[in-house]
């Protein structure tokens, strides 16, 4: 279960079906079952030493929870927060229906195509991409219009990667868009790396709302990420793959 923080915590679809046997082999060691949504977050959060700082009363309001994305193990992590939070993901990870078949008994998950993913799509399946983006954007905006204590729980940075190092198109204004439309307040958050040893923090922002729809807020969200990174002491460092390493910076590619 990575207890030397030495390979990186991001899967194929394969591994991550792996993964999940590993997981079980783990609840049942523990006495826990993990198709009961309250021992499986009892199970994920005593795993990773799940420690809380400064989140809002998520009973209070509907929020867009904006996190960094530093693994693959974020949003199993975040979307047990509240049970109300619905999960943006990218389609891979969702379209992963043998992992899904078990995720979504405690999850509420929804897949988006990602710009380039969808660049490279044939011209007659393009159209039907962007088509479920957008209807995905319009049923999340029905999910926070219609009742109280809901939540959006979302990745700026599309993929896994380092906060430290990204540039502003690094990261997506959809977040921005969604709260402006719903009326919702965002809370930035921060996640530690997660490690199987000591503690996995998490600490968020005051909730803001978004008061020009049309400002840049994508500089503001990173600076204020970051700062709640080094409210931190003593970080586990991260382990990122190849891929995820090398696509931070300015006219690098985004995967």
């Amino acid at each position: 279960m990575n207890k030397d923080n030495a390979s990186p915590l991001s899967f194929t679809g394969p591994q991550a079906v792996l993964f999940k046997e590993q997981l079980f082999g783990y609840f049942k060691q523990a006495g826990l079952n993990p198709n009961i949504t309250k021992e499986w977050k009892q199970g994920i959060f005593r795993l990773f030493g799940i420690q809380t700082y400064n989140l809002p009363d998520f009973d209070s309001g509907n929020f867009i929870i904006a996190s960094n994305h530093i693994s693959d193990f974020d949003a199993v992590i975040l979307g047990l927060l509240h049970p109300k939070i619905k999960i943006i993901s990218k389609m891979g990870w969702a379209s992963n229906q043998e992992l899904m078949g078990f995720l979504k008994q405690h999850y509420d998950i929804v897949g988006v195509y990602r710009d380039y993913e969808i660049d490279a799509l044939p011209d007659s399946e393009r159209a039907a991409a962007k088509r479920h983006n957008y209807e995905v954007t319009v049923d999340s905006l029905k999910y926070l219009k219609n009742g109280t204590g809901r939540h959006l729980l979302i990745f700026p940075q599309g993929t896994i990667s380092d906060v430290n190092k990204n540039s502003v198109d690094r990261v997506n204004l959809g977040f921005i868009k969604i709260a402006s439309a719903a009326n919702a307040s965002i809370v930035n958050i921060f996640t530690e790396y997660p490690g199987t040893e000591g503690s996995t923090r998490i600490v968020g922002s005051a909730p803001y709302a978004v008061t020009n729809r049309n400002h840049d807020y994508r500089q503001a969200w990173l600076d204020d990420v970051i700062a709640l990174q080094n409210s931190l002491d003593s970080l586990r460092p991260p382990v990122f793959s190849e891929k995820h390493m090398n696509n931070n910076n300015p006219d690098e590619p985004f995967f």
